[in-house]
């Protein structure tokens, strides 16, 4: 399964955004990236001592480490973001967008990967029985997968054609979360805001 390509996404989503400085002391920074005349996709980076802030359409994030948190995050190569150590530097996250939520494809690729380690114990007739079950109970189009509960309710009421081939211990994998659009979308924000941010000061230097 192709991952989800977020720097993609990010960059479809801000073609035409211009950097405005509105506040720039030091490490006191505050700059807006929008489109001229359309507010969607609009965001703020603001930095003051050991915080960075992004905020906007896309959800609010605080993280802390450094006094200058530009140097924290740095001048990342473009489509670069390391998702699990910078979350572990959130102090504020947005309610409403959790840094992780539950990703249906994570489910779905855990069940492929499951199924297909498990193959080997039956014979060829055998496993497509199973994986024709797997279709038609779990990755149905009208099976509800909406939440991590919905998925294991989908995997304990799996009724398996072959002797000895369930999910008895599916709870063991957990709660299918994985970093969400939205975060990750921030992150790319906040990078792509540093790169911006310095190439326009050594313009000006």
């Amino acid at each position: 399964m192709k991952p989800y390509d977020h720097y993609a996404r990010f960059t479809s989503d801000t073609p035409d955004h211009e950097m405005t400085i509105l506040l720039d002391q030091g490490i006191y920074r505050h700059l807006r990236f929008m489109q001229p005349g359309n507010s969607m996709y609009w965001f703020d980076v603001i930095t003051w001592p050991g915080n960075l802030t992004i905020r906007g359409d896309m959800g609010t994030y605080t993280f802390s480490r450094l006094d200058d948190m530009f140097q924290f995050f740095g001048g990342r190569q473009p489509g670069y973001v390391n998702e699990s150590y910078w979350a572990e530097k959130l102090v504020a996250v947005d309610k409403q967008s959790p840094a992780k939520e539950f990703d249906e494809d994570l489910f779905k690729q855990r069940v492929i990967e499951d199924f297909w380690e498990a193959r080997e114990d039956y014979d060829a007739a055998e496993a497509v029985e199973i994986w024709a079950a797997i279709r038609d109970q779990i990755f149905d189009d009208y099976a509800s997968r909406y939440t991590a509960h919905q998925c294991h309710d989908l995997l304990n009421n799996f009724v398996s054609p072959v002797s000895g081939f369930g999910y008895s211990d599916s709870w063991e994998w957990g709660n299918f979360d994985d970093y969400g659009l939205h975060f990750v979308w921030c992150l790319h924000a906040i990078t792509h805001a540093i790169r911006t941010y310095r190439a326009a000061k050594t313009l000006t230097a």
